[in-house]
């Protein structure tokens, strides 16, 4: 019968060995894809050594020995756990070597955790070995059970930080500086409301010690270098952009972020990434600079607090049944903060307002600090009551009936910080006197009397004012947004099908075009309903409506498929992480996205694409269409090559088509691109397509290589002999296909 400690005991030696040779030759070291799987495994098989030395503390420690008949069955317990716990400890120890080769991972980082989990790995097996000598005494067996304690603690840390970010094991106890609280008028939007959802969604898996992707998202300079797939965003086009793709994918997509299983984006935080990106991801623009009605400047407003919020009042709070009675359907009246004695009330349609529904306030005029009048009947016999709310600090009376003649009703609100009297009849005179109210800070005076001029003149005399002029509506004019397409997303045509297009601003006129051509505002066709497409076509529109410039256009492609080929043989394989469905792929009518690796797509690097299209019956098409991609960042371009053969018999075919596609003209980063080719044939019964891909890149568009440190020996032509083998291909552009469409 076999001696299994014997075994595991050996075994265990064996581990040891390996990992110190692994650890004197670490960087030469060289990791096959077999150990990597090996390596993947370390998060799961060191829970092991981690329970097991659990185990044997409480054995040793709190496990009553005199409970025990046999003192030697007892010690040999322990001794079972403690030669179990090094030897998975050194299994582990081996594994996480194997995955600390990957390159997401920093090896400057890795270095506390890598020693600590080989420390752990020879004290557990050392304490095995001379555990006779370590029992002899209380104060010996207490100092390795601590020693090893705190090695288990701190390596769990790292790996932790490593794996989660910064602290993870001891965050919920250590206690980091607070965060500073941020004004709504203090606000920056990068660094108040964007990094924020970097730093708990993003970092854990992009940072100095574990950068996925060689992506670090840590610091400004970082983030804008972005990774080996490219930059993180596209502010010429915003749906371009590497870091929306990735968070909108599909979450069990493998690309998804963040990964499946991590904390998700709410919607409201990929609106403030979409948005800060659409305005140029500028990193130091403030929510104050941003438009009233911006995206993120509303979003700010629910984010942060107005200064208002953030006094101490010294007054005592209304009674929450007060406050209940004087809520209606047309005004809402609560407190402006948890447990603050503050209150705000804003009131809700014009028709239905009354004088006394201000009197009504009278009853919390103490408490009143926020008062909504926006786009309400006011007039200025309602000042006279408003005057009498004195702790109020922000006050709304945008597009009301107010003049300068009661405008003085005003003076007593001593406490008054923020004033909105857009589109009034307001003069420059009549801000000269509301200067008087020493805590008046913000005035937002947008389409009144006030020119740019007396708006200047003001700011020179009182420098502490903040005057909002905005844009006059007089003389500017904003852009539409664009309208939006209804249709699924790249459909196929083979019965006519009806087009889609909606605006939701009311009296906006949509005009299209069928040819690509951008739609203008007299010429184009008009949008209705009864429009159908039963063609290939690239369909362009705009959004026109008077008093607005027209809108940016949008387009989408229909494409047409006319004969459908009973076979699609492969003469050459794809790449194997790109393989779709085979021919099936480049015949089924269903089109792909930009997302290349939704299954929907053929790959091909180092082949070229070869293909054989045998149909049921002689056809005589007239053009054939090439489905394809370009993803710069990922280094998928146009082909270098297209050739179209066709024939009777499918071992004489004649060229059709041959095409070199241009190279220098890449309009975006990501977008899909068909190749239109027109061919004048007879009757064929065989289609033979050869694509061949751009080959070796230009140097521009190739992956930084990382210098090696400074003093360490550099074997060119080893070097260069290793990565021909490991990687033939890393300086080759890909080519993609998802459809052969023939009409």
């Amino acid at each position: 019968m076999p001696n299994w400690k014997n075994i595991l005991f050996s075994a265990t030696i064996a581990a040891n060995c390996l990992l110190c040779f692994l650890f004197i030759f670490y960087d030469r070291l060289t990791v096959p894809s077999l150990l990597q799987v090996v390596g993947r495994a370390h998060p799961l098989f060191l829970h092991f050594p981690i329970v097991l030395f659990a185990l044997f503390i409480i054995w040793i420690w709190i496990v009553p020995k005199k409970h025990f008949h046999s003192t030697e069955l007892f010690d040999d317990i322990g001794k079972w756990l403690l030669l179990s716990t090094a030897f998975t400890a050194a299994i582990t120890a081996l594994m996480g070597v194997f995955l600390s080769k990957e390159p997401a991972y920093n090896q400057d980082s890795l270095q506390w955790h890598k020693w600590s989990g080989a420390f752990i790995s020879l004290l557990s097996f050392l304490w095995y070995i001379f555990n006779d000598q370590v029992n002899r005494t209380k104060i010996s067996l207490a100092a390795a059970s601590i020693v090893s304690t705190m090695v288990v603690i701190i390596a769990g840390h790292q790996g932790a930080s490593i794996t989660h970010g910064d602290n993870f094991l001891l965050a919920p106890v250590y206690h980091d500086q607070p965060r500073k609280k941020v004004s709504f008028d203090e606000a920056v939007v990068f660094t108040d409301m964007v990094k924020p959802i970097l730093d708990t969604k993003c970092t854990s898996c992009h940072n100095t010690k574990k950068a996925k992707g060689e992506l670090v998202m840590e610091t400004q300079q970082l983030l804008l270098r972005g990774g080996k797939d490219g930059a993180l965003w596209d502010t010429t086009d915003v749906n371009m952009s590497l870091l929306l793709q990735r968070v909108h994918l599909p979450e069990e997509e493998k690309k998804h972020m963040p990964p499946a299983g991590k904390p998700q984006l709410n919607e409201q935080e990929l609106t403030i990434l979409y948005n800060w990106i659409k305005h140029g991801a500028n990193f130091k623009i403030k929510v104050t600079d941003l438009e009233p009605t911006d995206t993120l400047r509303l979003i700010a407003g629910n984010i942060f607090r107005n200064s208002a919020e953030e006094e101490t009042y010294d007054f005592a709070g209304a009674s929450e049944k007060t406050i209940q009675q004087l809520n209606t359907n047309y005004r809402a009246v609560y407190p402006l903060a948890k447990e603050s004695p503050a209150v705000a009330a804003d009131f809700f349609g014009t028709s239905f307002f009354k004088p006394n529904q201000l009197k009504d306030l009278l009853e919390i005029k103490t408490q009143l600090v926020s008062l909504n009048l926006d786009k309400m009947p006011v007039t200025d016999n309602d000042l006279q009551t408003i005057g009498q709310f004195t702790n109020l600090r922000k006050l709304n009376l945008s597009f009301s009936k107010i003049t300068s003649n009661g405008l003085s009703a005003l003076d007593k609100l001593n406490h008054l910080k923020n004033l909105s009297i857009t589109n009034t009849p307001i003069k420059k005179e009549d801000i000269e006197k509301l200067a008087t109210l020493k805590e008046l800070h913000h005035i937002y005076v947008w389409n009144t009397g006030i020119s740019v001029a007396d708006a200047n003149g003001i700011r020179k005399k009182y420098p502490f004012l903040d005057l909002e002029t905005g844009m006059r509506t007089d003389t500017m004019y904003l852009k539409i947004n664009p309208p939006m397409v209804l249709n699924d997303a790249a459909v196929v045509v083979d019965t006519p099908i009806r087009l889609r297009l909606k605006h939701f601003v009311p009296g906006t006129i949509i005009r299209y075009t069928l040819d690509g051509t951008e739609p203008d505002s007299i010429n184009s066709s008009i949008y209705n309903d009864k429009t159908f497409i039963d063609k290939a076509a690239v369909v362009k529109a705009r959004a026109f409506k008077n008093g607005w410039h027209g809108s940016d256009s949008v387009e989408y492609r229909f494409y047409k498929a006319t004969y459908k080929a009973d076979t699609v043989v492969m003469l050459k394989p794809a790449d194997s992480n790109f393989r779709g469905n085979g021919g099936r792929t480049l015949n089924d009518f269903v089109k792909g996205n930009e997302s290349f690796g939704d299954g929907k797509w053929l790959g091909f690097r180092k082949n070229n694409l070869e293909c054989l299209m045998v149909f049921p019956k002689p056809i005589r098409p007239k053009t054939i269409t090439i489905s394809s991609l370009v993803n710069v960042g990922a280094l998928v371009f146009p082909p270098k090559d297209i050739r179209i053969f066709g024939g009777m018999d499918r071992r004489n075919l004649k060229l059709l088509y041959h095409l070199t596609p241009p190279q220098d003209t890449l309009p975006s980063s990501n977008y899909l691109i068909p190749y239109d080719l027109t061919i004048t044939t007879p009757f064929i019964k065989f289609i033979k397509v050869i694509v061949e891909p751009i080959g070796k890149l230009p140097k521009q568009f190739l992956p930084e290589k990382k210098e090696k440190p400074v003093g360490e020996k550099k074997d060119k032509a080893a070097a260069s002999k290793k990565d021909k083998v490991a990687q033939p291909f890393n300086d080759h552009g890909w080519f993609f296909i998802d459809e052969i469409f023939v009409n």
